[in-house]
């Protein structure tokens, strides 16, 4: 897959899953209106759509951590090897913006080396260090200048 396939799948899922947390949003407030008024049939309905929602969410959230990855030819370790530090998760969500704005191209990547690779609790994106030997990507992780919205949805506009 090319450079715009993968660009062109990030924006795809990127809006489908910013619809899907004003679902999560609206099916949150059922949720409490149906548990205010005590109807315990609608509270459990509401739970089950929010479940299968919550999924749907997180396919998307893998399938842009997917994407990522490919945009920045680094293999994407196995879960239970994978950490991403705020600053990297960062960058990541300032992509996927600078992605569905169409501006791809201006967000320094992390630097991966065999320094950042180590057990839970270690900074960095960290694949399998079997992986990596050498830095994969040159640059810096910028530092946030500002908030991103803190109000339970994610902004992928900007």
């Amino acid at each position: 897959m090319d450079r715009t396939e993968i660009e062109d799948r990030i924006r795809h899922v990127a809006k489908n899953t910013d619809a899907l947390i004003v679902k999560l949003d609206t099916l949150t407030s059922r949720i409490d209106t149906a548990r205010t008024n005590e109807n315990k049939e609608l509270v459990e309905y509401y739970e089950k759509q929010f479940a299968e929602t919550s999924v749907e969410f997180m396919d998307g959230v893998e399938t842009i951590l997917d994407g990522w990855y490919a945009l920045n030819g680094i293999p994407r370790p196995p879960a239970d090897h994978e950490i991403l530090d705020g600053d990297t998760l960062d960058v990541i969500h300032n992509t996927v913006v600078e992605i569905v704005q169409g501006q791809p191209g201006t967000t320094l990547q992390p630097q991966i080396t065999a320094r950042n690779v180590g057990p839970a609790g270690a900074t960095g994106v960290v694949p399998s260090a079997a992986l990596i030997e050498e830095p994969l990507e040159q640059g810096v992780i910028p530092r946030r200048t500002s908030k991103r919205n803190r109000g339970g949805k994610v902004d992928l506009t900007g």
